[in-house]
């Protein structure tokens, strides 16, 4: 009978423990028809934008409503949101970077020399960075203009910034993490034992979790020393953290996504059906949404009172583009998906609205396989002036014929002719 007793009130007890533990709740399901690469819930709590493979970008509120679709015309590898969706920031697969405000409009673009793996974006949306194949991890401001570019040792797969945008961190491809300051001078490193595919900063700095296809999630301290690792047994595609380090999400190849505290206890496991490509935790950790292959994005939410502590204060995004006397170009193209520069800069993809101060611009609408279209424009103030490209294919280029060529060319031929004289004898 005390036997009986005891046991059962270990079970009492072990329920009662299990219990503190917060449990998900999916919220909504937002469904396509092709893979979902990255999601990003804004440090406010309020917006959720994500990536897809056919080339999209999707912004929705965190009741999943959809507020907007862009088209990249490439896939999307790594998106970010800042508050209150002043800025949504978007990398591509051909090297675009992308920036558009709450209305999907686009402010402006950036095309690099290789992939754009990966991107964020500080929580008043001032400071960008950027993930690309070419070795380099990169800080922009919110008006497009290059802060600074740190060379890495091999391709950046994944970038992170504090809300203040005071660190970014960086993995690669050979296995390195690093954080960097405003100046972009190295505050630490440290080499895993794998491509690192996620890492994120904790909002306020204090933690860094990574995770790639060693199968290992590392959490550093703001030191860089390593305070927990864990082992969920699959490769890591994507990492988040809440303030304060307090809780860590993991999207992982094998379809499930995990969220842990800092010491390593599991408090929550989800399954997709396919691989997980992206996870984010908002700051105070109260909810998470994952992106996956299986063309799913997903919301969770968890108790409020996960992380008691108070989410960082934010700067009110600044418009990147001051208040001018100024129209409107509207430019479109026949094949869509040409790129248009304005006086040599890239500005966006047809089909595109762009504001800009009244004046006179030189225009180029370029597109692979097709002639350039150039034109000299004015843009008068308070007007909207459209720009139609119809793109003429491109002449296929003729290699000329060299005389050693023509001669053998002659030979075989005469050859072939005394064959079939031969053949009818």
């Amino acid at each position: 009978m005390i036997l009986f007793i005891i046991i059962v009130g270990c079970a009492a007890m072990a329920g009662s423990a299990g219990a503190k533990s917060p449990t998900a709740t999916e919220e909504w399901v937002y469904s396509q028809p092709t893979n979902i690469y990255d999601c990003d819930i804004s440090p406010d709590g309020a917006f959720v934008a994500t990536g897809t493979y056919n080339g999209k970008v999707y912004l929705l509120t965190i009741d999943g409503d959809h507020l907007w679709t862009v088209d990249t015309y490439s896939p999307v590898w790594g998106v970010a949101v800042s508050s209150g969706a002043g800025y949504v920031v978007a990398g591509t697969d051909i090297g675009d970077l992308f920036v558009y405000d709450r209305e999907g409009t686009l402010l402006w673009s950036k095309r690099f020399r290789g992939v754009v793996n990966d991107v964020d974006i500080s929580a008043d949306g001032s400071v960008i960075a950027v993930g690309c194949a070419d070795s380099k991890v990169y800080r922009y401001t919110n008006t497009g203009t290059e802060e600074w570019a740190y060379k890495m040792n091999a391709a950046v797969l994944s970038v992170s910034v504090t809300a203040d945008g005071n660190l970014i961190g960086a993995g690669t491809r050979n296995f390195m993490i690093t954080v960097l300051d405003t100046a972009g001078q190295k505050v630490w490193s440290y080499q895993i034992n794998g491509q690192v595919f996620g890492l994120a900063l904790s909002p306020d700095g204090k933690y860094l979790i990574a995770g790639g296809n060693d199968a290992y999630t590392y959490i550093f301290d703001d030191t860089g020393e390593i305070v927990s690792q864990l082992n969920p047994g699959t490769t890591v595609n994507s990492v988040s953290a809440s303030l304060q380090g307090a809780y860590f999400a993991l999207g992982g190849a094998n379809g499930i996504a995990m969220i842990y505290e800092k010491d390593g206890k599991k408090v929550m496991q989800k399954s997709a059906t396919t691989a997980i490509n992206g996870v984010s935790l908002t700051p105070s950790g109260n909810a998470c949404a994952v992106a996956s292959s299986d063309g799913n994005l997903y919301l969770y939410s968890l108790p409020a009172d996960v992380v008691p502590v108070t989410p960082v204060e934010t700067a009110v995004p600044t418009l990147p583009i001051e208040p001018v006397e100024g129209g409107i170009f509207s430019f479109s193209s026949s094949p869509t998906g040409a790129s248009v520069y304005i006086d040599n800069a890239v500005k966006g993809i047809t089909p595109v609205t762009l504001p800009m101060k009244a004046g006179q611009y030189q225009i180029l609408i370029r597109l692979a396989g097709y002639n350039d279209w150039t034109s000299t424009i004015n843009l008068p103030p308070s007007e909207t002036v459209s720009v139609v490209a119809q793109m003429n294919p491109a002449a296929p280029v003729s290699t000329p014929l060299s005389l050693g060529f023509l001669s053998v060319l002659s030979g075989l031929v005469f050859a072939a002719v005394l064959m079939l004289r031969r053949s009818d004898e």
